[in-house]
């Protein structure tokens, strides 16, 4: 991952990334490093990556969930994808069990005001979908898993369906 950073994304007064939209889909007023919820509410929704970037770390995520060989040691993800006081959070993801998955499957989610990110692995069935979209709040968190779950059924039809190409 070479992109990974800090802050709010693009160049400040310049349409080079997506520009971020509140809750209700009006623009935010700047973009930029600077644009983005204070450094203390980090690294919670302050981190940034291209969509490249991010899908490494989730394969990532997923061989290591798959206990194939990956960038930490098994234990590491046996211990962040279990939660250790019980119910369904496990050290960022969410744990919980899909049939569409084949069994457990690992959530995260999330915005930082401007931008929402969602994204739903499947050890069991070696397959992950990532949802990014450039608004924040309820409707973004609606829309992405609306569109988390068409991804999902196309992949799992093409699956069952045998079609090679998935």
């Amino acid at each position: 991952m070479t992109s990974a950073g800090f802050g709010g994304t693009g160049t400040p007064g310049q349409i080079d990334q997506p520009w971020g939209h509140l809750d209700g889909g009006r623009p935010v007023a700047v973009n930029g490093p600077a644009a983005d919820n204070p450094p203390a509410l980090g690294p919670a929704g302050r981190v940034h990556c291209t969509i490249q970037d991010w899908a490494k770390f989730v394969a990532d995520q997923l061989r290591g969930a798959r206990g194939r060989p990956a960038l930490l040691k098994a234990s590491t993800y046996q211990a962040l994808h279990t939660p250790p006081f019980g119910g369904d959070y496990g050290l960022g993801w969410i744990v919980v069990k899909q049939d569409w998955g084949g069994g457990l499957v690992l959530n995260h989610a999330g915005d930082n005001t401007m931008n929402y990110a969602n994204v739903w692995i499947a050890p069991q069935r070696d397959f992950a979908v990532l949802v990014c979209i450039n608004q924040s709040g309820d409707a973004a968190a609606k829309a992405s898993n609306e569109a988390a779950a068409a991804l999902i059924r196309l992949h799992t039809s093409r699956s069952q369906a045998g079609d090679p190409s998935n």
